[in-house]
């Protein structure tokens, strides 16, 4: 019955314009003038099962410019970069009760001209990035949760992807015996996996509620591997890493005062040694190729005291 199916469209345009003179903080002349015309649709149903279940599906088209970033942070040897455009393809199903809520999502996100980062930062921390002409990412995406009895339940969500370049030109800066830049190599790379994009990222989380307003909590993340850039070389990752976190929260109420949270958040708390950014260079000298990786390690057991109040 048409009763039963909902369809929705969404239709925007967008004008940007960047003017961009000047100096950075180099002192190098900036002198940059671009305008964009974007055209960004929308569509999708959603088809109802019954009234606890539905299937949806959608097509998008998203159009981005650069941001102020990629044109005052270009790295020398590469083209002004250009914007980018995205069609994305999404489907999936959804259950809820009064005990249980499900869903399950199914993607494809097809770029040309991603804006992606290379691993690379320049002398002030800011990270490049660069247009590649063809790279996706696909995958599935699940969440659910569950409730056990009056006292316990449980939520857990998984994503699973593939993200791909179709080929990549990775660009390597050379320099004479005196450290003077003469020359940007590139190298093609076919098909690898675009940086800081992990394959898999799982969660899960069991409250525990013993008293009316007292919740605790346990919360596992897991992330695997990744790349600080797009070589896809095992010498330049981001290792997999499992993190546990407790919480503890109250609520109550006061005269005057419609409720009071006190909550602390214990990260970390087994004390896990990971890092989850970093950034990586190679240069090319006279005598040797060298690459250098540097992490960013996170802290070990945190704690985090709050408390919130709603008038």
């Amino acid at each position: 019955p048409i009763s039963e199916l909902s369809l929705f469209a969404d239709l925007q345009y967008r004008n940007v314009s960047y003017d961009i003179t000047g100096l950075d903080k180099n002192r190098n002349t900036l002198d940059f003038h671009n305008t964009y015309n974007f055209f960004n649709p929308k569509f999708g149903a959603t088809y109802f099962l019954n009234t606890e279940s539905n299937l949806y599906a959608s097509f998008s088209v998203a159009n981005k410019e650069p941001n102020r970033d990629d044109f005052i942070n270009l790295k020398a040897g590469l083209a002004v970069p250009k914007s980018e455009r995205l069609n994305n393809i999404e489907a999936g199903y959804r259950i809820k009760n009064a005990d249980f809520n499900a869903g399950i999502n199914v993607y494809g996100m097809f770029y040309k001209d991603q804006l992606i980062f290379t691993g690379e930062v320049n002398d002030g921390g800011d990270p490049y990035r660069q247009n590649v002409d063809k790279s996706s990412r696909g995958g599935v995406e699940l969440d659910a949760s569950y409730i056990i009895s009056s006292k316990f339940a449980v939520n857990a969500n998984a994503a699973l992807s593939r993200n791909k370049i179709k080929n990549y030109i990775d660009y390597v800066s050379e320099y004479d015996a005196n450290f003077d830049l003469i020359n940007v190599q590139a190298t093609n790379y076919a098909n690898p996996d675009i940086s800081f994009s992990p394959n898999t990222v799982l969660f899960g989380e069991l409250v525990y509620k013993p008293l009316a307003g007292l919740a605790v909590a346990w919360q596992s993340k897991y992330v695997s591997k990744q790349f600080m850039d797009n070589t896809q070389n095992d010498n330049r990752k981001l290792d997999a890493y499992w993190v546990n976190n407790a919480s503890l929260g109250y609520d109550f109420s006061l005269k005057g005062i419609k409720n009071i949270n006190v909550g602390l958040l214990v990260n970390n708390i087994l004390d896990k040694k990971y890092e989850s950014n970093g950034y990586t260079y190679s240069s090319i000298y006279p005598w040797a190729t060298v690459t250098e990786n540097f992490y960013f390690p996170q802290a070990g057991t945190n704690f985090l005291l709050s408390l919130n109040l709603k008038f």
